[in-house]
């Protein structure tokens, strides 16, 4: 066998090993228990009806990182306002085998999730704290700097 063939052998092999080993790594980091206690987790959320991917991807990553231990606050501002309204049913889908948004929400809040609303939007769109779903409330300034400060991770929706 000549010397190029053998290298080419070699290499091949490496490759292969190489291959190998990065999917069952892959593998392993997607199977391993991920733990996310301890961490706080702010998911912004500033759209509703005009945007409901958005509003549903911000409810189901705010599920997520507590799924996985989170302490997490969905943050609404703007349009967002609009999903901690208790006269909002959030009878809406994205997708076809989508749970409501209003299941989604319910989820967070049943899982101890926060919702801090934005004072100078809840103002504006005439939004106060004895119409706020269950764990909702306007914030203060004070409120919005802690959060804010304290949070590891922010998403923005």
């Amino acid at each position: 066998m000549s010397y190029a063939k053998q290298i080419f052998r070699v290499g091949l092999l490496g490759v292969s090993v190489a291959i190998a080993s990065i999917g069952s790594s892959a593998n392993a980091e997607e199977t391993s228990k991920v733990d996310g206690s301890g961490q706080k987790v702010v998911v912004h959320l500033s759209h509703f009806t005009e945007d409901l991917h958005r509003c549903f991807m911000a409810v189901k990553v705010a599920n997520l990182m507590q799924d996985y231990g989170a302490e997490v606050t969905l943050f609404v501002d703007l349009e967002g306002v609009r999903i901690a309204e208790r006269k909002q049913e959030l009878k809406f889908n994205w997708g076809p085998d989508s749970p409501s948004l209003a299941e989604l929400y319910e989820k967070f809040a049943a899982g101890g999730g926060k919702v801090l609303v934005c004072p100078h939007c809840a103002k504006s769109a005439h939004v106060t704290d004895p119409g706020l779903k269950r764990n909702a409330q306007i914030a203060t300034l004070p409120m919005l700097g802690k959060m804010l400060i304290e949070a590891d991770k922010v998403m923005d929706y």
